[in-house]
């Protein structure tokens, strides 16, 4: 009876999460297919704290590229996405494992892989002469470490990282929760040169005036305000309309998701000159990152807004 009961235990346990993890409010009922979840779900949890150990992770990158009046395209910042070379799922990409990481709290070893990674590729891009900024996504757990910021600063100062090759992106829920003590660690960094920018601008409930006190300097617009903008002339006006209150605030606007030319156009009319996007180019390697773009004229720093 003591067995069965603890399996009836786990089982309810791991509906429950699953309900969770679906929106609270709502039941689920246990089947075989939550119990292969929940058991593939522990086995990425064990490979992920090995992989962790044994260096499986990499980077790639994906061009923001900024396109001038006259046309040229240049690529500004390139953002900086994990991967899971996994010895026996081959290449395993962030969304099947940053949520198993989130949940286990092992999302703070990997995010201390990828700050260390990143400084030390910016600061090996700017002796180098490449000075385009990697932009880095902090996630809510990491921010909530109370010597994140003393990490961060010493992964800085062990590679020699100059901070304007630096860009953090924060999502727009965390931004607007953002304590005091956070939002004087971001002002700091701000003021030595690293970049902040929000990530999916338009997914949560933005405070408008709370946007306007925030030390951030560029807001990268979700890909859901821009998918049918080419189509629907509701999707137009909203998108306009966002673009241009972020741009009045005094800060950059980053479109994200872009993957057609004609989004591209009407977006251009609009006034948007930064893109990122599979129209405009997939993360890749370093190696071909660098042969790509490495060649473009090294950007020059924008004057930053003051709060």
């Amino acid at each position: 009876h003591g067995d069965s009961l603890s399996a009836l235990l786990r089982s309810a346990d791991i509906a429950m999460y699953h309900a969770k993890h679906e929106g609270r409010g709502r039941a689920e009922m246990f089947t075989a297919e939550l119990a292969l979840e929940a058991a593939d779900r522990a086995e990425l949890e064990r490979d992920l704290l090995l992989g962790l150990e044994r260096d499986e992770f990499l980077l790639e990158f994906q061009p923001q590229i900024e396109m001038s009046h006259g046309g040229v395209a240049q690529a500004v910042t390139a953002e900086a996405l994990v991967r899971w070379v996994h010895p026996e799922r081959a290449l395993i990409m962030p969304g099947a494992f940053v949520p198993v990481a989130e949940e286990s709290g092992m999302i703070v070893a990997l995010g201390d892989w990828v700050m260390s990674r990143v400084c030390e590729t910016a600061a090996r891009w700017a002796r180098s002469g490449v000075h385009q900024r990697i932009a880095i996504n902090i996630s809510t757990r990491e921010l909530a470490q109370a010597d994140f910021f003393l990490r961060l600063r010493h992964a800085m100062a062990t590679h020699q990282t100059p901070p304007p090759m630096l860009e953090l992106e924060i999502t727009e829920s965390l931004a607007m929760d953002m304590d005091e003590r956070v939002l004087g660690q971001l002002s700091a960094l701000r003021q030595d040169g690293v970049r902040i920018a929000i990530d999916d601008f338009g997914t949560g409930y933005s405070n408008l005036a709370r946007l306007r006190e925030l030390p951030v300097d560029r807001v990268k617009i979700d890909r859901s305000l821009v998918r049918d903008i080419a189509t629907s002339a509701e999707a137009r006006t909203i998108c306009s309309a966002v673009v241009g209150l972020i741009q009045g605030l005094g800060m950059e606007v980053v479109i994200e998701g872009v993957e057609t030319q004609a989004q591209m156009d009407m977006l251009r009319v609009i006034g948007c000159t930064l893109f990122q996007g599979y129209h405009l180019a997939r993360p890749m390697g370093e190696a071909q990152y660098l042969d790509r773009y490495a060649t473009a004229p090294a950007v020059e720093p924008t004057e930053r807004r003051s709060l």
